[in-house]
């Protein structure tokens, strides 16, 4: 119980603490007792929608050009851009204000990137066939390190500082992580020009003292993509592969490439152990895994899946899947075409979840696993299919990222931003504070 209010005429009112469905038994001995229960569950959708809607604030700034990706460093949110950009935002202008740019060369794509400090980061480039050492202070690339068929001619914009690297150390980068011994990991998906695996994905390493490219790893399977470095130990996500079909033009799992994760250890650079993940023919579309993102403690990693709303999750400690293809943690149902595009944990265990194709963002409770935990009463919509699931259009939430530090105590206004791309290319922000505080 937190409390008894004085109501008048010798009644009280009553408040407790709970969760949705908590059930209270109230008596006094001698008085009648008249309780009216308002459960959230007994709330409208649209009600709830309209709660959690009035957290969401979207075109907060318009890129110049399809954004792949978010990462926040300190009060600054850096927004990586198909048309070879880097847009630079502040956070603690409201609404956030865009203070530079880093431009890199013609035909980069960049989509990754990771801060090997407060001034120095590395930017994965897919199209570019390259790494790029950028300067976060100065807004200028200072280094590309290169395959050597894939020089770009505009090597000026690096300062001219280019180094050049056999052909077998990139092929379609599209990740990055920074082990804490500061070398640097780069997975490759290594497919054909049909997007299909030409073998299994590799790791390119690179010493960040001499940004000398110093190993190659091969993957266990194809299509290796996400990455995580937790303490010592890269985990590295081959996604495998997904079957195309021109008639109902529709996706499915391509069971002759199944995902698995491979443990590299930092020290040796070698492959310590690989997690599988058989896929299931009762659920052959939970297929495709992203990137692990673990609970604060390490224990434990979530990913999403390409083709439907839902997640798989890892024990990090022993190895071994918790929750994988036969029965994934169900966010949105299993016959409807949806991709979890991004997972971000926050520091309390809460974890969010983009929903790529109904511009939603959903919470879930890492200790339980549950769904919209109170006071998280319905999905976040961030576009306009979540605003009207009829819409034949969807703005494509692809990307979270969440500000360090305590809202309304470290920094004031929106802790998670995220970046829409399928038919809108605009910064969004959602403010939780409001909705945890007493």
């Amino acid at each position: 119980m937190r409390g008894t209010v004085a109501s008048g005429a010798g009644s009280f009112i009553i408040t407790l603490d709970g969760s949705i469905d908590d059930t209270f038994e109230i008596s006094a001995p001698g008085v009648d007792v008249i309780v009216e229960v308002m459960s959230v569950s007994d709330v409208s959708s649209e009600v709830k929608q309209e709660i959690m809607s009035g957290a969401v604030r979207r075109n907060l700034a318009a890129f110049e050009g399809f954004p792949t990706a978010i990462e926040i460093r300190g009060n600054k949110a850096y927004v990586l851009n198909f048309f070879n950009r880097i847009e630079i935002f502040n956070l603690d202008q409201n609404p956030p204000q865009r203070i530079g740019e880093i431009v890199l060369p013609p035909e980069s794509d960049p989509v990754a990137i990771a801060f090997l400090d407060d001034t120095l980061a590395y930017v994965v480039n897919n199209i570019g066939q390259s790494v790029a050492l950028v300067n976060v202070e100065t807004m200028q690339c200072e280094l590309l390190i290169v395959r050597s068929d894939s020089v770009p001619p505009a090597t000026s914009i690096c300062q001219n500082q280019v180094i050049t690297v056999d052909l077998k150390f990139f092929e379609d980068p599209s990740a990055i992580a920074i082990a804490p011994n500061g070398k640097v990991y780069v997975t490759n998906n290594n497919l054909d020009a049909s997007f299909d695996p030409k073998g299994n994905g590799f790791i390119t390493v690179i010493n960040s003292e001499t940004n000398l490219v110093i190993g190659r790893i091969d993957a266990t399977r194809a299509n290796s993509d996400g990455i995580t470095a937790i303490d010592n130990k890269l985990y590295v996500v081959n996604s495998g592969d997904t079957d195309f079909d021109l008639v109902t033009e529709e996706n499915s799992c391509d069971f002759d490439f199944p995902p698995s994760i491979d443990v590299i250890n930092a020290e040796s650079d070698t492959i310590t152990n690989t997690i599988n993940i058989p896929l299931s023919a009762q659920n052959p579309n939970v297929c495709s895994p992203n990137r692990i993102e673990p609970t604060p403690d390490g224990k434990f990693g979530y990913m999403g899946l390409a083709l439907v709303g839902a997640l798989l999750k890892v024990n990090l400690e022993n190895n071994t899947i918790i929750n994988g293809p036969s029965d994934p943690i169900i966010i949105t149902p299993l016959d409807v075409f949806n991709f979890t595009a991004d997972i971000k944990i926050r520091t309390d265990g809460l974890g969010l979840t983009a929903l790529f194709n109904t511009d939603q963002i959903a919470v879930f409770d890492t200790t339980t696993d549950e769904v919209n935990p109170f006071p998280f009463i319905a999905f976040f919509p961030a576009g306009t299919k979540a605003e009207d699931p009829d819409s034949e259009f969807f703005e494509g939430v692809q990307s979270l990222a969440i500000r360090p530090g305590i809202p309304g105590i470290d920094f004031q206004g929106a802790d998670i931003f995220f970046i829409t791309a399928a038919n809108s290319t605009t910064l969004g922000s959602i403010n939780t504070e409001p909705l945890t505080s007493e």
